[in-house]
């Protein structure tokens, strides 16, 4: 029997739980930060303004589709090529929308506040969310509970603003810093990616579906252009899931 003095996340206030979710996303700002002034400073360099990155961004929320559209935006393809591109990086937001979905249901979460949800679902944002979902459901609270939708929002608009924002006033002040990738500050992306695996690393034998992934990833993007390499490594691993049972 679970009630809210042995459970205080039960009656914990939306401006609480949200404040909950921008401490925890500060640790994430070390890399995040930097990565977006680092884009910045790139798409200043290719012509676009302090505004457009910021539009751009903010727009589209995804780091990796948009350091491939700034690069793509120097060769002046085709729009639709930019657009493939991006749409092919983006492809596995499918996947954390559907990993995410259920939990929204069960919170009875109404279509715009879901919607809103979906729109701050980054990487970090689900991964955030989901170790959180974890924790809940540890504690033995109702189903209708487990996704705590202020957590959710203040870890999504945490990293949202200030990832636009950074990649703004890198635009705007850092075109004249050179090129800053060459510090080796991109190093901090996989990093990022590599510290939310190993904090939501599964038991050992539900864990084949991450190690296909990643070992086809990795030995794609030896003969494949980046996106092409992350939607084989989504497929496999999603293949991985769906055919060979987990093992407890």
């Amino acid at each position: 029997m679970t009630d809210s003095k042995t459970l205080p996340e039960l009656t914990e206030p939306f401006s609480a739980a949200m404040l909950r979710g921008m401490r925890t996303t500060v640790p994430m700002l070390v890399g995040t930060v930097p990565l977006g002034f680092i884009l910045g400073t790139q798409g200043g360099q290719h012509g676009l303004s302090g505004l457009g990155m910021a539009l751009m961004t903010g727009m589209n929320f995804a780091g990796g589709s948009e350091f491939a559209a700034v690069a793509l935006w120097s060769a002046a393809p085709s729009f639709l090529v930019i657009f493939m591109t991006t749409w092919l990086i983006n492809c596995r937001h499918i996947v954390l929308g559907a990993a995410l979905t259920p939990w929204l249901e069960r919170a009875r979460t109404p279509v715009p506040a879901a919607m809103l949800a979906f729109f701050l679902m980054c990487d970090e944002t689900w991964a955030l969310s989901m170790q959180e979902v974890s924790r809940r459901r540890k504690l033995g609270l109702p189903a209708d509970k487990v996704f705590s939708l202020p957590f959710h929002i203040g870890v999504g608009l945490t990293l949202w603003s200030t990832w636009w924002i950074a990649a703004g006033t890198g635009a705007v002040v850092g075109s004249a810093m050179g090129d800053l990738a060459r510090w080796g500050f991109l190093m901090a992306f996989p990093a990022t990616f590599i510290g939310l695996v190993v904090a939501m690393r599964p038991a050992l034998g539900k864990s084949l579906p991450m190690a296909v992934s990643g070992v086809s990833a990795a030995l794609a993007s030896l003969w494949l252009p980046l996106h092409w390499s992350i939607l084989i490594a989504a497929v496999l691993g999603l293949a991985a899931a769906a055919f060979v049972p987990a093992k407890d």
